[in-house]
C-alpha cells in the first residue's frame, strides 16, 4: 500500500466511474484499474462493487473511504507544517536573556514584530544567569541568548544590540541628588552596594578599574545576587549602587538614576547564537531584529529605548 493507491481509490469513490477518475489524475484506466486491483488485494476485501455504468462502494469500501479521507488530511497537513518549519513560519523560537535585558525596549518591541510577521511560531522565553544560558546555547537547549558583556564564548557568535551606560542609583533622600554634576569623588563618603563578580566580571572589572584611580576607598558592603536586590537595598537606605540605565523603567520606588560625569563604563548587550544548527525560526528573527535596529539610529536607542 502507498498513498498513490489511497488517492486512486479516493478519486473512484468520487467519480463512481474509472474512465473519469483517471482523466480527473491524468493516467491511463487500465494502470489505474490494476493499482486498485492490487489495493482491494493486499486488503483482502472487495472495495468496489463493478456495475456496467460505473462502481459504487461495498459497505466496507464506505468505511475505508472516510478513514483514507481523514488520514489524506492528516499527511497534507503534516506536509504543509514540515514545509512551514522549514522556512521558519511555524514551530518555536526559544530565547534566553538576563532578566533586566526584557525591560530593554529593543527586545520586546523586536519580539512584537516578529510575531505579527510569523503568528504560528510559539515565542519561549527564559530568564537565567549569562552562565547557564551559554551552557544551555551550546546543548542546543535554546535557539539565542542575550545577555550583557558575554565573556570567552569561544564557538558562538555574538551580535551587539546596543551600548548602554552604567548610572548612579540613590535613594531619593540622598544629598548627591542636589549636585548639577556628579563626580566619582564624591562619593568617598557614601556607601556602596556592591554585586557578585560571577554575575557579570567584565563589568565588576570595569567598575573596580574605574574607581582603582580615585583618592579614597571605596566602601562597598553586601554583595546581592542580582539588580533587582541590589535596587531593592538602595531603596531601603542601605546605599548607593551603580546600574544599568536600562533598569530606569522598572526601579523601585524612592530611587534616583543620575550619571556620573567622570564614569565611562557602559554594558553592551548581545545576542549569542550557535555557529551551526541555526534553527529556522532564529533566522527570521535575527532578520527582524537586523530590520528593527536598521530604522533605528544609535541616537533613538539611548533616548527612547534605555
Amino acid at each position: 500500500m502507498d498513498l498513490k493507491q489511497f488517492r486512486y481509490f479516493v478519486a473512484i469513490a468520487e467519480e463512481e466511474h474509472f474512465g473519469r477518475a483517471a482523466k480527473r489524475l491524468r493516467i491511463v484506466q487500465p494502470a489505474l484499474s490494476r493499482q486498485v486491483k492490487l489495493l482491494e488485494e493486499e486488503l483482502g476485501i472487495l472495495l468496489f462493487e463493478r456495475l456496467p455504468r460505473g462502481v459504487v462502494l461495498t459497505e466496507a469500501g464506505r468505511v475505508f473511504l472516510q478513514e483514507i479521507k481523514d488520514v489524506d488530511r492528516h499527511i497534507l497537513r503534516a506536509v504543509g507544517l514540515a514545509k512551514a518549519t522549514a522556512q521558519g513560519n511555524y514551530g518555536t523560537l526559544r530565547l534566553s536573556l538576563i532578566e533586566s535585558a526584557a525591560w530593554h525596549g529593543m527586545i520586546p518591541n523586536s519580539l512584537r514584530l516578529y510575531r505579527e510577521r510569523f503568528p504560528e511560531v510559539q515565542v519561549s522565553l527564559s530568564t537565567m544567569p549569562t552562565a547557564m544560558q551559554l551552557d544551555f546555547l551550546r546543548s542546543q537547549q535554546t535557539d539565542a541568548a542575550i545577555v550583557y558583556n558575554p565573556q570567552n564564548i569561544g564557538d558562538l557568535v555574538s551580535i551587539e544590540l546596543a551600548q548602554q551606560h552604567v548610572v548612579l542609583a540613590m535613594p531619593e533622600d540622598c544629598p548627591l541628588i542636589e549636585n548639577p554634576e556628579i563626580s566619582i569623588s564624591d562619593l568617598a563618603n557614601y556607601t556602596l552596594i556592591g554585586f557578585q563578580r560571577q554575575g557579570s566580571p567584565k563589568l565588576y572589572d570595569d567598575l573596580i578599574a574605574a574607581l582603582s584611580g580615585v583618592a579614597f576607598l571605596p566602601n562597598f558592603i553586601s554583595e546581592p545576587i542580582n539588580e533587582t536586590e541590589m535596587l531593592a537595598l538602595v531603596s531601603a537606605g542601605a546605599g548607593l549602587a551603580f546600574a544599568n540605565a536600562s533598569q530606569q523603567w522598572r526601579k523601585p520606588h524612592g530611587v534616583v538614576f543620575a550619571p556620573v560625569r567622570d564614569l565611562d563604563v557602559r554594558m553592551s548587550l548581545q545576542l549569542v547564537h550557535r555557529r551551526e544548527h541555526i534553527a529556522p525560526t532564529l533566522s527570521n528573527f535575527l532578520e527582524t531584529l537586523h530590520e528593527y535596529l536598521g530604522h533605528r539610529s544609535k541616537d533613538i536607542l539611548e533616548r527612547d529605548e534605555l
